[in-house]
């Protein structure tokens, strides 16, 4: 049997006593009391009721158990956003990057060399501070 505390669910105890955060005594966990808990890969000993991410190391909770639903995964959407974002504003640069090796003398009939760069630098800050 496992004894958790009321107010700390992260607690977990193989016997029961009073919880070492706030010495409340530790309650039995039944089956109906959690559906589903959520670990941390790098930090099994963080365990909450909730998905969202690691209070020690920023990852995002897994499921301890697999389950055969599906459900949203919230880092892959943000990762998808992020990829899409970052590669609308890298293809500019590679145009411009790859232009100017291509067709040099034109490029510098319409833009001066220092907002060439300008230009450049401010379409990968997003891309690499944020993608």
């Amino acid at each position: 049997m496992t004894y958790t505390c009321p107010m700390h669910s992260e607690i977990r105890e193989k016997q029961p006593g009073d919880c070492p955060k706030c010495g409340m005594s530790l309650e039995p966990l039944t089956e109906t009391s959690s559906s589903v808990e959520y670990t941390c890969p790098m930090h099994p000993e963080v365990v909450q009721e909730h998905s969202g991410d690691c209070p020690k190391c920023g990852m995002a909770l897994e499921p301890k158990e697999s389950t055969k639903q599906d459900q949203e995964n919230h880092e892959l959407q943000d990762m998808t956003r992020r990829f899409w974002v970052s590669l609308i504003l890298t293809v500019p640069i590679l145009l411009l990057a790859m232009g100017e090796m291509v067709a040099s003398e034109q490029i510098a009939n319409l833009i001066s060399a220092r907002w060439f760069v300008l230009i450049q630098m401010l379409l990968a800050s997003p891309v690499v501070l944020w993608g």
